[in-house]
């Protein structure tokens, strides 16, 4: 699938991308539901924050990201978890779009069902404003739910979705290794 972008959005494409291959700054922390969404707490009951980080790009704060798990759960690659974006700046969905399919195929190479993750992950995002988040958490190894600010927008259903998508914030080739790291420590 291939997108024809507008200048100012290339632009911002480049600068989303050389950001990422900057790296992003992270913190653990072991934090309580009070920072969870209403759809996380939903879907894990009183959640623990793993661990989080923040992408920032030229110094300004693009998303902070965090990690839940059950309360005293720990990281379980085959359990519940959930994956909390909070956006503060505005971002296209075709944007977001791109970076999701330039980070797999950075992680796992050129492969040819790529086209259409991406084309399942198109119902899955929106064009995000600042102060919007976005919670993705697996339902087995084959289904990702996700939402926009507490409303379900899809479930992605797709094979190995879960590591797959996921192997881009707690994989061996993550970009915040220490987001990985934080998250992989409370690994049960």
């Amino acid at each position: 699938m291939h997108f024809r972008m507008p200048i100012r959005e290339r632009s911002l494409m480049l600068c989303l991308t050389l950001a990422l291959a900057l790296g992003w700054g992270a913190a653990a922390k072991a934090e309580t539901s009070a920072t969870a969404a209403p759809e996380v707490e939903s879907l894990l009951g009183q959640p623990q924050a793993l661990g989080s980080g923040q992408f920032r790009y030229l110094g300004l704060k693009v998303y902070d990201a965090q990690m839940f798990a059950p309360q005293g759960q720990g990281f379980d690659r085959d359990g519940k978890y959930a994956l909390k974006i909070e956006y503060q700046r505005k971002i296209r969905r075709k944007i977001l779009l791109r970076a999701s399919l330039e980070e797999l195929t950075r992680i796992e190479g050129e492969q040819a069902d790529h086209a259409d993750i991406l084309s399942k992950l198109t119902s899955c995002y929106r064009d995000i404003q600042p102060g919007d988040r976005i919670v993705a958490a697996p339902r087995g190894a084959d289904a990702l739910r996700f939402w926009v600010n507490g409303t379900q927008t899809c479930t992605l259903q797709h094979d190995n979705i879960r590591d797959r998508y996921m192997a881009m914030w707690i994989g061996d080739k993550a970009r915040n290794q220490d987001f990985a790291r934080d998250v992989m420590a409370e690994q049960r």
